[in-house]
C-alpha cells in the first residue's frame, strides 16, 4: 500500500473514533446511521450480513438486538 494512503486513513476522524471504540471498522458508524435514520433493525430481530467481513456491522447489529435477538454473518 502507498504509504500516503496509509498516513491519510490513520488522520481520518472515523477510523480513528472506530479503533477508540474497538469497533472492527469504519463502516459500523455508516451502519449506526441508517439505522437510526430509517430503524430497520430493532431489539430482538433476527440479523443476516451476508458478506460479512470483516465484521464491523455485525458487532454493531448485535449491539442492537441485543440479547433476544440474533445475528449471522456469512463470508467466504
Amino acid at each position: 500500500m502507498p504509504k500516503e494512503w496509509i498516513r491519510k486513513r490513520k488522520r481520518d476522524y472515523y477510523y480513528r473514533k472506530a479503533k477508540k471504540e474497538d469497533l472492527r471498522s469504519r463502516a459500523s458508524f455508516k451502519l449506526l446511521e441508517a439505522v437510526e435514520k430509517f430503524n430497520f433493525i430493532k431489539l430482538g430481530d433476527v440479523v443476516v450480513d451476508l458478506g460479512a467481513a470483516p465484521g464491523g456491522w455485525l458487532q454493531v447489529s448485535r449491539k442492537i438486538v441485543g440479547g433476544s435477538g440474533f445475528v449471522l454473518g456469512v463470508d467466504i
